[in-house]
């Protein structure tokens, strides 16, 4: 959905806020196996709160930059920038890492709290789709046992918590190669964030392939003229930041 690149995106947000929350976990049905949230970096210490490295695979998932057509629906990350949510959920499947649940069914999402404001409480949502919404029309989900907190802000840090997401009698997943895989996104309410994540999430016994004649997703004419003209706006600068991006591999391929 999103086509700004990496580097531009890097660039942009280069002076912003720091992100601290990662999603370590989502268990849905016993014996399925574990999600993981999207961009997380299996490489990076949860002992610490610094800013490098231990902050720079946790996620932002901001509506104005969403709106915006900067990131996709499941925000950014230091390290990566834009989440490509179509290729992280491809790799979860490779990966055999998407874990699985039915409608009504418990999914239990263990979130690594940072530093202060990765706090609670969270609030989760549903794309079934996966991959077609932006600032609106998920599916809210029922939270318990959230994480402690006030405005995202507590004084616990790196903690790790565990939330209880319940999926929703109407769940019909679509998604994916698969054709039954939802996304589910979790943030809080820091007002340097949100900080959260998202993850994949299998409907299991349920099959499906979609055709163009299926696809009801749409957008309204006004959200199209808004994407337009800020695609407009941003195209030269993407232009250069890939001329520049060249230019720097070059010279990083030659001092290798």
């Amino acid at each position: 959905m999103v086509y700004i690149t990496k580097v531009a995106l890097l660039s942009a947000f280069a002076a912003l806020a720091s992100a601290h929350t990662v999603i370590l976990a989502a268990n849905g049905i016993e014996g399925s196996p574990t999600s993981v949230g999207f961009k997380v970096e299996p490489s990076i210490a949860r002992n610490c709160t610094g800013i490098k490295p231990c902050q720079q695979d946790a996620t932002l998932i901001r509506d104005a930059e969403i709106s915006a057509n900067l990131v996709n629906e499941c925000g950014r990350t230091q390290l990566a920038g834009n989440i490509d949510i179509g290729e992280a959920t491809e790799n979860a499947i490779a990966a055999k890492a998407v874990t699985q649940a039915n409608p009504g069914d418990k999914v239990t999402v263990t979130i690594h709290q940072v530093n202060s404001d990765g706090a609670g409480p969270y609030v989760c949502d549903m794309d079934m789709t996966s991959n077609t919404l932006g600032v609106s029309g998920q599916t809210p989900l029922v939270v318990e046992n959230n994480v402690p907190g006030t405005n995202g802000f507590s004084q616990a840090k790196t903690q790790q918590f565990n939330i209880t997401v319940t999926m929703p009698d109407n769940m019909d997943c679509t998604g994916a190669s698969t054709g039954n895989i939802c996304t589910v996104r979790c943030r809080n309410n820091a007002l340097a964030g949100p900080f959260g994540g998202c993850f994949p999430v299998q409907q299991p016994g349920k099959t499906g392939t979609n055709s163009a004649k299926t696809i009801g997703t749409a957008s309204d004419l006004k959200t199209i003229e808004e994407q337009v003209l800020s695609s407009q706006k941003d195209l030269p600068a993407s232009i250069q930041a890939n001329k520049d991006a060249g230019r720097n591999g070059a010279v990083e391929d030659v001092a290798s």
